[in-house]
Order: structure tokens, then sequence, then C-alpha cells
């Protein structure tokens, strides 16, 4: 039978994407899991919205459930929450605001999501090891490792506050969804909790094995590379880094894992596919206004429909926003190009957002690339398969914490 309390430590990574949270969590015994959430909650407003409760024997559906009160003095919310899948279909959903320039330090959700995943990782923990339901479980976290955009990364005010946020105090999260609530007090070490910037962190996960560190990575991901594993790819020269992601498109140059002398860590664009999404979806309202208006998410999911509604979005609306993020980012390129005189051998093309390009637009994107560099004959595109791109940051951050870990023993 489980104790009353039970005491944890544990690790977190946490790749706070627009779109969703991509989270590792890892245990003194070393048992260790990844999970993919939507960046969503919404506050439950009446009894209608409660899930039902789970039993003792019903513990499958947890992380698709989450329902949970947090208590935080770095929180302005105290309301009863469903977050991630359970939040989806509910109708005053909260997500990050792509079409703001606020990012990602400043909104609740920041904190709101990895709180909650790492409460569900430490209690689907103990019922796997005790079966059956504690009272209270003391999470300390040994370490905390997450990312940000360029943009936000670079600016040293933004990374204090957001770490101040973390480490503020204790975070309690009550889950709700039993019979008792289950409490769990979750304490950030100042002292291990890191900041990183997106894009470069997508690099080492490139380069280096986030399951067998410090080996070099050899994966699939490999198999259309110009490159034959991460080794190879590390001694390639200056790379030119391009993650696009939904609401954010960071670009950076680094040679290995190291960013070229004088350049920091370079830019990041207040736009990615998502911003480009919404901004479609508002001309689509006011062309259909009777078809109200659609949010990112539903207006990607019609546009992907093989049917002439699909087609229609994303000729008409989708693509021509679309080529509008490929000239910013075009702009952007042109400039870091100029920094490094030209000096490019690989350009790397990532970031969940790619997978919005369709053909002729990758091939465009590839006609840019080459009119930049018209002098090299050496000059390599490599465009990250989307079966990877989603948890690229989240590789790096798992080196980058193994790193840690293997110094620690």
């Amino acid at each position: 039978m489980t104790k009353k309390t039970v005491n944890l430590v544990m690790a977190v990574a946490n790749d706070g994407g627009n779109g969703f949270a991509k989270t590792y969590t890892q245990f003194e015994n070393g048992t260790s899991s990844t999970t993919i959430t939507p960046s969503l909650y919404t506050p439950i407003s009446s009894q209608d919205n409660i899930p039902a409760e789970l039993d003792n024997t019903n513990w499958g559906g947890l992380d698709n459930n989450m329902d949970v009160v947090i208590k935080s003095s770095t929180l302005k919310t105290t309301s009863e929450l469903l977050v991630g899948t359970a939040a989806i279909n509910s109708g005053n959903t909260v997500t990050y605001n792509v079409e703001s320039n606020i990012g990602k330090v400043d909104p609740d959700i920041t904190l709101i999501i990895p709180l909650v995943k790492t409460a569900y990782a430490a209690l689907n923990h103990i019922l796997a090891r005790e079966k059956s339901i504690p009272n209270t479980i003391n999470v300390n976290l040994s370490y905390y490792l997450t990312c940000l955009p360029i943009s936000e990364y670079s600016n040293k005010k933004k990374r204090e506050i957001l770490h101040k946020k973390l480490t503020k105090g204790k975070h309690t999260v009550l889950i709700k969804n039993f019979s008792h609530d289950v409490k769990v007090n979750i304490s950030l070490n100042t002292d291990n909790t890191y900041i990183y910037p997106e894009g470069i962190t997508a690099q080492i996960g490139l380069i280096y094995s986030a399951d067998n560190f410090p080996s070099f990575r050899n994966d699939d991901i490999y198999t259309n590379s110009p490159y034959k594993d991460g080794q190879d790819y590390s001694k390639a020269g200056n790379t030119l880094l391009i993650d696009i992601g939904d609401g954010t498109t960071d670009i950076s140059i680094i040679n290995a894992t190291h960013p070229l002398k004088g350049m920091g860590v370079n830019i990041s664009l207040n736009q990615g596919t998502g911003t480009a999404a919404a901004a479609a979806s508002d001309q689509l309202q006011i062309d259909y206004p009777q078809l109200g208006h659609y949010t990112r998410s539903v207006f990607l999911e019609h546009a992907a429909r093989n049917n002439k509604e699909g087609q229609i979005l994303r000729i008409k609306y989708l693509s021509p926003q679309i080529e509008l993020l490929i000239k910013a980012i075009e702009t952007e390129i042109e400039k870091e190009y100029r920094k490094a005189n030209n000096d490019i051998n690989t350009v790397v093309v990532l970031g969940g957002g790619t997978n919005l390009l369709t053909n002729q637009e990758r091939k465009a994107f590839q006609r840019m690339l080459d009119s930049l560099n018209p002098l090299t004959d050496h000059q390599q595109i490599w465009w990250i398969d989307s079966r990877y791109n989603q948890l690229l940051n989240l590789d790096g951050l798992r080196v980058f914490l193994a790193r840690k870990i293997g110094k620690n023993r």
C-alpha cells in the first residue's frame, strides 16, 4: 500500500512550444518518459465541465484527463483547470497568442503546462510502482531545463523573469481526478534551473544522441542528410539554422556547437506558420463573416482536408501568408549571410512549421538560399524530416541534462 506521503527526486526537460509542449522526465531509478501535450488549458466554469472521476482500476487515461488546481505565487489564476487534451473540446481555451509580441516568458501557460505535466509524471511513476493512489507527493526537481525563442533568450531580463517565476517558492498542483485530491508539491532548485536558446538547442540534438550521450547521433534522421551521422555533421563548418515554429522563426549561425565569434545567438522573428495561419483565418472571416472566426488550429485542420474547402483554404488563404513569411525570413537571412561573409557550408531548415510548406514552397525557398550564395559550390541544404522536427529542441535539452547528470556522478 502506498504511503500517504511520498517523496520523489526527478529531472525535467521541457520544450514549451506554441502548439505542443514536449516534456522529458527522468527519475532516480533511471526510468524516463517523453510526452507531447497540446499547449492549452481552460478554466472550469461550471459543474458540466468537470470530468468524471477515475477509479483505482482506470489510470491509463490520466494524461488525457488533466484536471487540476494550481497554487503558486507566480500565477494569476487559481481556478480549476483542464489542461492539454482535456481542454481541447472546451469553449474557453487559453493558448499562446502567436499574433501578439508577448512571447513565452509572460503568459501563465508557460508555467502551467510544465508544472501540471511534472505533477502527472510523478503520479504516474508512483502508480506504476505502488499500484495505489497517494495523498501527497513532494517532488524535488534536481534539474529543470527549458528553452526560449532567441529573441527572448537574448534579453537577460526576460531570462531572469522566467527563472524567478520557476524557482520562487513552492508550486502546488492539486490533481482532481480521484475521489480525493492528490497534492503534488514541486520545488525547483535555483542553481539547477537552466534556460537555453531554441534553434541552437536543436543543433545540439542533431549532433549528439539524447539516448546515449556522449555518443554522436546516428539514427534514421541522417538517412536523407548530406552527412552520415552527428560526428560527420559536427565537422561541416558554418551552419545556418532556420527553425520555423508556430509563433517564431529562430535564425542562427553556428559552427558545430559554438556560435560564430562576435555573433551571439543571432535573431528571432515574431512570425511563424501559426501567425501565417492566424492571418489567413482573419482574411477568411472578412470574406465569409457567416463562418465565424476559425482559431489557427481549426483553420489548419480544415485546410488539411482533402476536399474543396481544404483546397480553397490552402491555395487562396494560407499560401499567400506563407509567401509573406518566407519573404520576411529571407530578409533576415540576407543580413546573417552578410555578417558571416557568405561563409555558410550548410543550411538546416527545421521546426514544426516546416511541415506546412508545400514542395513548391520548399523549392522556392531553396532557390532563394542558393541565390544568396552564388559563388559557392559546396553549400548543403538539409530539410529535417517532419518525423523529427517536433522533438529536436527537446533532444538538445536531454543532451544538456545527460551532460549535467554525468558530471555529478
